[in-house]
């Protein structure tokens, strides 16, 4: 199978055979397929290393966040009610996180490019799970 490259302008996405610096059709820089698979494969397993990491870490940390304030499975959460559920859910935005890379990943695997959409989706999914971590941070003080 021959080389194939693909512009890395969004509004553009054009493939090309063969190994090309440049864009033919817009001037944006081109990425060989080849790239975005690798790439995609990273995106894979960190996002699920992400998941299963802190899958681990929210089923053990879940009674003591559920019952707040009293002991469950040998271990109290200190603080109030609304601080426990705030932790639970910065926990499973980091879940969410994730799973959009993995989505990603996959996307990029299967095929040979990166969508638009996810990095779109990936970007607003990390500005919230900033958000959380800021308001979570805050309201631990």
């Amino acid at each position: 199978m021959a080389d194939l490259s693909t512009c890395n302008a969004p509004t553009c996405a054009y493939t090309v055979e063969g190994r090309l610096a440049t864009c033919p059709k817009c001037g944006g820089p081109m990425r060989a397929v080849r790239e975005s698979r690798v790439r995609g494969w990273a995106l894979l397993l960190l996002g699920l290393l992400l998941m299963a990491m802190m899958g681990a870490i929210t089923w053990n940390m879940a009674p003591a966040l559920l019952q707040a304030g009293e002991e469950a499975g040998g271990s109290t959460f200190t603080g109030t009610a609304a601080q426990a559920r705030l932790v639970l859910y910065l926990f499973l935005a980091l879940i969410a996180f994730g799973a959009v890379t993995c989505l990603n990943g996959v996307y990029q695997i299967v095929t040979g490019r990166q969508h638009w959409l996810f990095v779109a989706l990936t970007l607003l999914v990390f500005a919230g799970l900033a958000i959380l971590v800021i308001v979570t941070m805050q309201a631990l003080k």
